[in-house]
């Protein structure tokens, strides 16, 4: 289950040699619900405070176009965080890489998992997101969970499978 819209170069960047990318995802869209729902309300209101005050209120206006430039771009950073999160399950490991400007990548071996589960909210089971629960026996574990992942039934069955044939 590869995204077709995650580059090659991309999920290779991470690889070790001889290691196969079985699942490469990114978070779900619904992680943008909240601060782009935010993003827009803002810039309602500063649209609404525009349209209320006259012309002539020259200062309130000069200090309404600030805070919609901001309400944008905290949207946009948002966005853009989004589209350099990813979920990368190999024939070895977990690995979930976060960060525009400095990027950070958590990883644990599949070796080292005890346990696998994963949950499902209402909102996130009409959203189609889950939440993978990862346990194992290292007390610092750098990766116990990972929210808003898509399509969960199947990134869970397919890491499933992928603990069982450890075992054998």
């Amino acid at each position: 289950m590869l995204d077709p819209s995650i580059k090659p170069k991309t999920v290779r960047r991470y690889l070790l040699p001889g290691e196969k990318c079985l699942v490469a995802v990114r978070r779900h869209w619904s992680v943008l619900i909240r601060p782009l729902s935010a993003a827009v309300g803002a810039a309602a209101l500063v649209i609404a405070m525009a349209l209320y005050f006259p012309a002539e209120h020259v200062v309130v206006h000069l200090l309404l176009w600030p805070v919609l430039v901001a309400a944008t771009l905290w949207g946009a950073w948002h966005v853009l965080v989004w589209r350099h999160d990813y979920l990368f399950v190999t024939d070895r490991r977990v690995m979930v890489t976060t960060g525009v400007l400095t990027r950070r990548v958590l990883m644990l071996s599949l070796a080292k998992v005890t346990e696998l589960k994963f949950q499902r909210s209402l909102g996130g089971r009409i959203l189609g997101h889950g939440t993978l629960i990862l346990e194992s026996d290292v007390t610092e574990d750098a990766l116990k969970e990972v929210e808003y992942v898509p399509w969960p039934d199947t990134i869970y069955v397919r890491m499933c499978d992928l603990l069982f044939e450890a075992e054998e």
